[in-house]
C-alpha cells in the first residue's frame, strides 16, 4: 500500500518543475553534493546533464554524476521517443560528448564520471533491442546506470519515505489524511501541524548533530509539501497547499529559533530549501487567482447569495496579504522573472479598484492589510505612476465613507475579536455577542489621515467615533527571550498589551502635534539574519497585529 502511493506519485511527475524539483531532494537525502540543477541553470542549454552532482556508489568511489532526467510524456522509453529529436539518444549522446565545466571545486574535473538516464517510467520491449544496442556501442567507456520507476520507488522508499514519512504508523496514517481531505471542505492545518511536529522532534540539535538525519528530515517535510502541492494541482486547488507551506515554514522557523541554531548552515540551508518550494507554491497560487482578480468583482462569487456579504470581502482582504507578500518576499530574496514595483503597484491598485470587498473592512485586524498596503504603495516614496496615487487616495476615501455610513445604519465597527461567526450572524441585525466597543483599525486608519493630511475624513471620521464611545487601541508585545519564538508559532494573545482610551483631537493640526506612541523597537534574530520577509508572514498567517515599528507613520517616539 505504501509503495503504492509512492509510486503512483513518482509516475505522476512531469520532467519540468516537478521531476526537476523532487529528484534533487532524493540525491540530498542520499547524501550526493548538488553542483547543478535545472532551476539554477534555466533558459542555459543542459546537454544532458540536467542535475550534476557529486557523490559515491555503491562500492563507495565518489564520481561526478551527470543525470538526465525525462518525465511526463517521454517518461517511458519507446522506438519514438528514442530517436526523435532531442528525445532519449540525443540527450544520452550530448550527455556524453560535451563536457562540463567547473572551476569552483577542486579537482572536479579529476573525478570519474558516471551518467544517469532517470525516468518515471519504463522502458518498453519494443525500444529494449534499440536502447541496449546503443549503451553498447556508445557507452562502452562510460560507467552508466538506468534509473526506471522501480529503481526511483525503491530509492524513495529507502532513503525518504521509509525513515521519515513511513517511520511510524502516527505519521503515515496522518499523511493519507491529508492527501484524502485536501479538497475537501473545511479543510483544516491540524493534521499537518502534528507531521511537523513529529518531523522536528526527531530532528538532533547538538554541536556535531548527525548531518544524515538533519538533512532527511528537512527532505521529508520538503517532499511532503511537494507531494501536497503536486495533489493540489490536479484538483485545481492551490489553497491547501499554499496554507501547508505556510504551518511548514512558520512552524519550522519557530523551531530553529528556539534551539538558536539559525545561524548554523545545516539548519539554514536545509531550511531555505523549503521556502524556495514555499515561494514557488505562492508564484502558481498568485499567478492562477491574478487575472481573474483584475477583472471586475472577479474576486466575488456569484453562486454564494447572501454569504457573499462576508465571503466577498474576507476573500479580498486575504488575497490581497498574500499578493503582497510575495511580491515583498520575491523582490527582498531577488528572485527573477517578477513584476517590476511600477507594475506590482498598478496590478495592487487596479485589484483593489475591480474588487469593491475590499471597500468593507469587516475585522479589526484587517488593519493588517490597510498597514501593508499603505507600506507598500509608499516604500520609495511617491510612486512615480499619478493614477496609483489617485486610486490609493480614492480607495481611502471610500474606506472612510464606508465605515462611516456602516455604523450610521448598523451600528457597527469591524469587529474587534475577528469573530466571522459573529459578523455571519450580523448581516442584517448586529448580534448582542458581535463586538466593537474597542478597536485598533479606527486608530490605524486615523493615523493614516493624519499621514496624508486628510482633514475632511479625518473631521468625519473623528466624529462618528467620538459619538460612538469606541475605545481606540494600540497593539503593544510584551518582550520576552519567548516572544519571537512565539511569533512564528500562533497568534499572540496573551503575550501582548494594549495601550487603550486614546481620545481624538478636535483638528487635525492638534492630532499632529499631540499623537505620539511610545515604543522601543525589538531587535528580532529573523532580521539580523536577513529573513525579514518572514516575519510578515507570521504577521498574516496568525493574524496578529503589526507592532507600533512597523505601523508607524510618523508618530513612534523610540
Amino acid at each position: 500500500m505504501k509503495n503504492r502511493i509512492l509510486r503512483e506519485y513518482i509516475e505522476s511527475l512531469k520532467e519540468d518543475n516537478e521531476l526537476d524539483y523532487i529528484f534533487p531532494i532524493l540525491l540530498q537525502a542520499m547524501g550526493f553534493r548538488i553542483v547543478s540543477t535545472p532551476r539554477n541553470s534555466k533558459g542555459q542549454p543542459q546537454h544532458g546533464k540536467d542535475i550534476v552532482a557529486i557523490g559515491y556508489d555503491t562500492n563507495n568511489i565518489i564520481y561526478r554524476w551527470y543525470f538526465e532526467l525525462k518525465g511526463n510524456g517521454a517518461k517511458d522509453i519507446t522506438t519514438t521517443n528514442f530517436y526523435a529529436e532531442d528525445g532519449v539518444r540525443d540527450s544520452l549522446l550530448e550527455a556524453k560528448d560535451v563536457a562540463y565545466d567547473c572551476q569552483s571545486i577542486p579537482k572536479f574535473d579529476e573525478l570519474p564520471v558516471k551518467i544517469v538516464f532517470v525516468h518515471n517510467g519504463i522502458l518498453q520491449a519494443n525500444a529494449e533491442p534499440a536502447f541496449n544496442g546503443f549503451i553498447k556501442n556508445n557507452y562502452s567507456d562510460v560507467n552508466f546506470e538506468r534509473w526506471d520507476i522501480e529503481r526511483l520507488t525503491l530509492l524513495f522508499s529507502e532513503h525518504l519515505f521509509e525513515e521519515c514519512i513511513f517511520a511510524d504508523d502516527v505519521c503515515y496514517t496522518l499523511f493519507k489524511k491529508v492527501l484524502v481531505m485536501l479538497d475537501a471542505p473545511g479543510w483544516n492545518t491540524n493534521d499537518i501541524d502534528r507531521i511537523i511536529d513529529i518531523f522536528l522532534t526527531r530532528c538532533p540539535i547538538s554541536k556535531t548533530p548527525n548531518k544524515r538525519i538533519v538533512n532527511k528530515t528537512f527532505a521529508g517535510l520538503n517532499l511532503i509539501l511537494a507531494i501536497i502541492f503536486k495533489n493540489c494541482e490536479e484538483c485545481g486547488n492551490l489553497l491547501p497547499a499554499k496554507w501547508s507551506s505556510d504551518r511548514i515554514i512558520l512552524k519550522t522557523w519557530s523551531w530553529i529559533l528556539q534551539n538558536k541554531v539559525e545561524n548554523r548552515k545545516i539548519y539554514y540551508n536545509n531550511f531555505m530549501k523549503i521556502y524556495d518550494l514555499h515561494i514557488t507554491i505562492y508564484d502558481s497560487y498568485i499567478h492562477k487567482l491574478l487575472p481573474m482578480a483584475l477583472s471586475y468583482k472577479g474576486l466575488y462569487q456569484p453562486m454564494g447569495t447572501y454569504s457573499e456579504r462576508v465571503c466577498y470581502p474576507l476573500r479580498c482582504y486575504d488575497f490581497l496579504n498574500d499578493l503582497l507578500y510575495y511580491y515583498l518576499s520575491t523582490e527582498w530574496f531577488g528572485y527573477e522573472d517578477i513584476p517590476t514595483r511600477n507594475d506590482q503597484l498598478r496590478i495592487v491598485t487596479n485589484i483593489i479598484k475591480q474588487n469593491s470587498g475590499f471597500d468593507v473592512p469587516l475585522l479589526d485586524n484587517h488593519s493588517i492589510t490597510l498597514v501593508l498596503l499603505t507600506r507598500f504603495v509608499w516604500a520609495c516614496g511617491q510612486p512615480e505612476d499619478e493614477s496609483v496615487i489617485k486610486d490609493y487616495f480614492e480607495y481611502i476615501d471610500r474606506l472612510c465613507a464606508n465605515v462611516i455610513l456602516r455604523h450610521k445604519r448598523q451600528n457597527i465597527f469591524p469587529e474587534f475579536y475577528n469573530n466571522i461567526k459573529e459578523v455571519c450572524a450580523s448581516m442584517f441585525k448586529k448580534s448582542e455577542d458581535y463586538v466593537d466597543s474597542s478597536s485598533m483599525y479606527l486608530l490605524v486608519l486615523v493615523e493614516i489621515l493624519a499621514f496624508f493630511r486628510q482633514k475632511t475624513n479625518y473631521k468625519y471620521l473623528r466624529k462618528e467615533i467620538n459619538a460612538s464611545k469606541v475605545n481606540l487601541q494600540i497593539p503593544l508585545p510584551i518582550f520576552d527571550e519567548y516572544l519571537e519564538v512565539n511569533l512564528f508559532d500562533h497568534h499572540l494573545h496573551n503575550e501582548m498589551c494594549v495601550k487603550s482610551s486614546i481620545c481624538l483631537p478636535d483638528t487635525l493640526e492638534a492630532f499632529l502635534k499631540t499623537f505620539k506612541i511610545k515604543y522601543k523597537p525589538i531587535s528580532f534574530r529573523t532580521e539580523k539574519i536577513g529573513l525579514s520577509p518572514l516575519l510578515l508572514l507570521a504577521h498574516i498567517h496568525y493574524k496578529t497585529e503589526f507592532f507600533p515599528n512597523f505601523v508607524d507613520f510618523g508618530f513612534l517616539e523610540t
